[in-house]
This record gives structure tokens, sequence and C-alpha cells, in this order.
């Protein structure tokens, strides 16, 4: 049987152990609610900009497409502007 100051120790030691168990869990606690609210602002900010959040990648595809499709349609007509001055340059 366990001396009155051994059940001491041993109740200080469990209280001191839930304490820092419970600091533990709130720093976490804390940690959590502000990467949560990271992700509200993020989530406002991406449906701000005009996009769907569960939609994302595939609305970033089809602008990488758009993009694409402009640069291509940019540089045909670059070329046909070069190939006219050098054209015009050449009479």
């Amino acid at each position: 049987m366990a001396t009155l100051d051994e059940l001491k120790r041993k109740v200080d030691d469990l209280i001191s152990r839930h304490k820092k168990v419970s600091e533990a869990k709130a720093k976490r606690q804390g940690e959590l609610e502000a990467k949560k609210a990271e992700l509200v602002a993020l989530g406002e900010e991406i449906q701000a900009a005009g996009f769907d959040p569960r939609k994302l990648k595939e609305q970033r595809d089809e602008a990488h497409e758009q993009l694409e499709s402009l640069i291509e349609a940019f540089e045909r007509e670059l070329v046909e502007v070069e190939e006219a001055l050098t054209s015009f340059e050449q009479e």
C-alpha cells in the first residue's frame, strides 16, 4: 500500500502531466483555428476572383488552354504583320 507522500507525489505528477497535455491541446487548437481562418479567407479570395474553389483545377486547365490559344493567335498575327512589313520594305 502506498504511503500518503507517495500518493501526493503521484497526484502532483498527474496534475503536471495533465497541465502539459492541456497546454499542448490548446496550442494545437489555436493553430487549427488559424489554419481554418486562412482556408476560409483563401476560399473567399478565390471566389472574389471569379472562380469556384471546388472546380479550381478544372478552371485552371481551361484558363491555361485559353492562354495557349491566345498566344498562338498572337504569334500568327505577328508573323503576318512581319511578313507584310518585309514585303512593304522590299518594294
